[in-house]
């Protein structure tokens, strides 16, 4: 590991996962910032021959991006690439000069890219957001119902699942629905000390804006993300704090593909300080220093929220995360879950729709998430044996076939209470972090002291101060868990400047160069030989030899 990440130890939760892998599957809990995908990647590295399934193309692609910044030999397939380009990536795999292929679920669909890889023989195939599965995770995913079949078809090669959160119930579904019932869990806490937490409560729609306002200005020159929970909303409020001197843009799933990959790649590069999105932008978020989230909506699920929320802090530094609540919070939550749950005479309506289709429109039908019900029909047609397990193929054509729609109302039994839980974690007068613990099957803790309800401290003492160079700079940026007189400030300051400048000659993000912790014990150590430079943390051969001598002068410039 030390050779291409320039890390010499392992953290416990990878090295569990790791040696359990060693001799049978693994399913794993590992929260956000805690280097899952170190579990796929180092495999890949000694055997070669690893598939990951990625439900998002963006993620994939960042992961992709960084891990040639490491020099590991990855590549995707996925919808973005010509058939030439997808042949030619396959070749490559096939022939071993790719040891890591990312592909999404979609892509599986294809029968002759699923049997090419059959007769590869895999060594690993691992599943990322594995929650995606589960009917009772909130970002269910009809095509990963295939996963199990495919998984079949592909020779039932060692398999790794994993995921940042899931509740007991949601464990127990991902097992059963990926036939992982042999393999080791291993169930790391949810806890993230580095994130703050708050509620700020508004009694009106104008105090919502204002408070928004306050909380994103307090937090200039901060890369942060705000969620809501419509589209439209998402322009109005980029706008308004546009008006207000902040650089925001909007993004939600109803803008064309262009302007989302434009106002991500923005981001991920810091020309954008915010975002104002809806759950939409979320699976492709791979940006380590994110300082806040904002909740301006709540989530119908404390565990959405907390996926959403935990995207703030990745790279282990102090982050922020503010819900803003009202008395009439729960209301929009309640609709969309009443919307989502389709009583019987719509069911039978679906049904009988499906009966109709040719497979082509049948498929478009099961892949359409957004379509009010269906993926709640499709699952209740499912258990009436009325589909195959591919959750697609009926294997009935009677249009008055007996339908169990029980599983629906447990189901929306279920959103319910779940939904109760998120009013419990805005509300409570106890430890916020408490009610998220209870909430994934954890013990509580003694008062978190991160949360606003355990002290008073707030987000203020986590919040960066700003320091300003040519152009913006961000405040917060420098891990604060280091004592601030320890690091070389002129110095680091140097080596944020030729960062900032290498990324843009390269057109990635800063953070694929060096994240800022490596920067500060760069400026700390100062090394001034190639040799020197592989003690650093996060500097591997790879990154040694392609930025080493320019590391090196900006040092002496300074020694």
């Amino acid at each position: 590991m030390s050779e291409w990440f320039g890390y010499s130890e392992l953290r416990s939760a990878q090295e569990a996962a790791l040696a359990a892998l060693e001799e049978r599957d693994v399913f794993t809990v590992s929260p956000t910032g805690s280097g899952k995908s170190m579990n796929y990647v180092l495999p890949a590295l000694k055997s070669g021959k690893t598939l990951v399934v990625s439900p998002h193309i963006a993620l994939m692609q960042d992961q992709v991006e960084s891990l040639h910044a490491n020099g590991v030999p990855a590549a995707f397939i996925n919808s973005t690439l010509s058939a030439a380009s997808k042949r030619e990536t396959y070749i490559g795999f096939r022939a071993g000069d790719i040891r890591l292929l990312f592909t999404s679920p979609e892509s599986l669909g294809n029968d002759r890219f699923v049997s090419g890889l059959s007769k590869i023989g895999l060594n690993l195939l691992a599943i990322d957001e594995a929650h995606c599965v589960s009917e009772w995770g909130h970002t269910f995913r009809p095509d990963y119902l295939r996963l199990r079949e495919i998984r079949e078809r592909l020779g039932r090669p060692r398999t790794l699942a994993l995921t940042a959160t899931a509740t007991p119930r949601a464990r127990a579904d991902i097992v059963t629905r990926l036939g992982l019932d042999d393999a080791a869990q291993i169930v790391n806490s949810v806890s993230r000390p580095n994130l703050v937490f708050s509620v700020r409560h508004a009694a009106s729609n104008e105090q919502k804006r204002e408070l928004l306002i306050q909380l994103v200005r307090e937090r200039k020159g901060q890369s942060g993300i705000v969620y809501v929970g419509a589209r439209k909303r998402t322009e109005e409020l980029a706008e308004m704090l546009a008006d207000s001197g902040v650089s925001a843009r909007p993004y939600h799933a109803g803008l064309d593909a262009e302007t989302r990959r434009i106002t991500q790649r923005s981001f991920m590069v810091d020309e954008t300080e915010v975002i104002v999105a809806t759950s939409a932008f979320g699976l492709g978020v791979d940006k380590p220093d994110v300082r806040f989230v904002i909740h301006f909506d709540m989530p119908a699920r404390l565990e959405a929220y907390y996926q959403e929320a935990g995207r703030a802090g990745r790279d282990g530094d102090p982050a922020t995360c503010e819900l803003i609540y009202t008395n009439w919070s729960r209301k929009a939550p309640e609709f969309f879950i009443d919307r989502a749950h389709p009583d019987d005479a719509q069911v039978r309506q679906i049904w009988q729709e499906l009966l109709r289709a040719s497979p082509m429109e049948m498929q478009s039908v099961v892949s359409d998430q957004r379509s009010d019900g269906v993926v709640m029909a499709m699952g209740a047609l499912q258990v009436s044996g009325l589909l195959a397990e591919d959750g697609a193929t009926p294997i009935s054509d009677d249009p008055l076939a007996p339908i169990e729609t029980g599983v629906i109302t447990r189901h929306m039994h279920y959103e319910l209470e779940m939904l109760a839980s998120m009013v419990e974690f805005a509300t409570t007068p106890e430890c916020r972090v408490n009610v998220v613990l209870r909430y994934f099957g954890e013990e509580p803790s003694d008062a978190c002291g991160r949360c606003d309800n355990c002290t008073e401290s707030r987000w203020q003492s986590h919040a960066g101060r700003s320091r300003k160079r040519s152009g913006e700079r961000k405040s917060g940026s420098l891990p604060q868990r280091i004592h601030m007189g320890d690091p070389d400030f002129p110095l680091f300051d140097a080596l944020r400047d030729w960062r900032a400048d290498r990324a843009r000659e390269d057109g990635v993000p800063a953070f694929v160069i060096f994240h800022d912790r490596t920067l500060v014990e760069l400026a700390r150590r100062r090394p001034s030989s190639m040799s020197e430079l592989l003690s650093v943390p996060g500097v591997g051969a790879t990154k040694r030899d392609r930025y080493g001598q320019d590391l090196i002068q900006v040092v002496r410039r300074f020694s």
